[in-house]
């Protein structure tokens, strides 16, 4: 049973979550409409290439922010860098509502949206290794249960992102989405980041790093790779397996779907907004799971199941789209394992000393090399291909990868 302190530190980590993780992932959500109005070219899969791009920029901006705020989380606490690191979403978020398209500006706007992007790559990048050290350190004892509430919430941003989107686009008219309508998700993330800022103030410093305050690392990254390095590459190719299934079932099938697919029901919008909270729950009966059973053996047939599901998911899309429900419940199933069981590894491949910046490394790694290009990649290859299914490819590419990287990893248990 968590105490009352445990509970109010995990309620106001997860909020803050899940208002960061909406700021970052509305952009893919809303690719196609931002396509249009900043990377015109004629050419419906170019342009879109061309805003996978710069969404790939933002996660590429990842493992920046996560050495940054990775080495002042470490020196001077958990607390100050999510304050930090939500100030920065909320405002970078806020002006890419602002900027004017191509056609009012010309160049300046796909460069501003860029830059605008990195500072959200930025943010991101802090924010989730330090929730997952934060909140295993608060709750060492239900480290999975406890990751897997914050999970449930981060992922439960792209619920709010999906959810925001699809009562837009019931509402209004495809032209008003393509003027104004998609600045709204936006503007919100903006004013949901501040009230998420003010709210943090409330946290209280994680009790393994206030014993150990006296005694930090000058340069926590150094650290990690003179000491942790084998873990570090281990831990970048098991996250790349999360990031590629989560960013390929849930932030590319839009995109998928209508402009490859050319389906443009709105159902499906409020189907998959449906899988995706599905997703968000699995994450804590998988965390519970985490806590009972080895981590290692878990992410062995998660590496496996993967590469069986994908395949029949991508299937589904391309050749009965009436059976999209299925292919987003096998999806649902695949990132709340993914997401619930992680975490909770990553939690103890690192010392408290170095953690905030041994798990900012191979997770914003993870995701900026196998999360962020994961739709220029999955829409590269069904360009060469000619196969609408070729994204699975991918998934057996990282999974493999995770395999391999379980043989390497040594676990901490301090």
């Amino acid at each position: 049973m968590l105490t009352k302190t445990q509970q109010k530190l995990l309620v106001l980590s997860s909020l803050g979550g899940v208002l960061e993780f909406y700021d970052f992932i509305i952009y893919a959500l809303l690719a196609s409409y931002i396509a249009k109005e900043f990377f015109p070219t004629g050419n419906n899969l170019t342009t879109l290439a061309a805003t996978f791009a710069t969404f790939s920029i933002g996660y590429l901006a990842r493992p920046l922010g996560g050495i940054v705020f990775g080495h002042f989380g470490d020196k001077f606490g958990r607390k100050q860098t999510f304050m930090a690191s939500i100030l920065i979403m909320a405002i970078s978020t806020f002006l890419i509502a602002m900027v004017p398209a191509y056609n009012v500006i010309g160049v300046a706007a796909p460069i501003i949206l860029t830059l605008l992007r990195i500072l959200q790559g930025l943010s991101i990048g802090g924010e989730i290794p330090g929730a997952i050290a934060y909140v295993s350190e608060s709750i060492p004892e239900k480290k999975g249960f406890a990751c897997g509430i914050i999970f449930c919430f981060l992922i439960s941003g792209i619920v709010l992102g999906s959810l925001i989107l699809a009562i837009l686009s019931t509402f209004l008219s495809e032209a008003d989405m393509l003027s104004w309508g998609w600045r709204i998700p936006f503007i919100l993330g903006g004013i949901f980041g501040i009230w998420s800022y003010f709210s943090r103030k409330q946290l209280e410093e994680s009790t393994l790093f206030t014993a150990i305050a006296t005694k930090t690392e000058s340069f926590p990254l150094m650290r990690v790779l003179q000491t942790k390095l084998i873990n570090t590459l281990a831990a970048t190719f098991i996250v790349g397996l999360g990031a590629a299934l989560i960013v390929l079932l849930f932030l590319f099938t839009p995109a998928f779907v209508g402009t490859i697919l050319h389906y443009t029901g709105k159902e499906y919008i409020w189907l998959r907004t449906a899988g995706i909270f599905l997703a968000a729950v699995l994450c804590i009966p998988f965390g519970l799971l985490a806590d009972r059973f080895n981590h290692k053996k878990l992410i062995f047939i998660l590496s496996i199941v993967s590469m069986i599901l994908v395949y029949i998911i991508f299937k589904l899309y391309v050749e009965n789209f009436a059976l999209a429900w299925l292919a987003l419940l096998l999806s649902a199933i695949l990132v709340g394992f993914t997401w619930g069981v992680i975490p909770a590894l990553l939690s103890e491949l690192f010392p408290t000393a170095i953690r905030y910046s041994g798990i900012a490394v191979s997770y914003n790694l993870g995701f900026a090399i196998f999360g962020g290009l994961a739709p220029l990649v999955a829409t590269t290859l069904i360009y060469e291909t000619k196969l609408l299914v070729a994204p699975f490819y991918y998934i057996i590419f990282t999974a493999l990868l995770s395999i391999i990287a379980l043989l390497w990893v040594r676990v901490n248990w301090d």
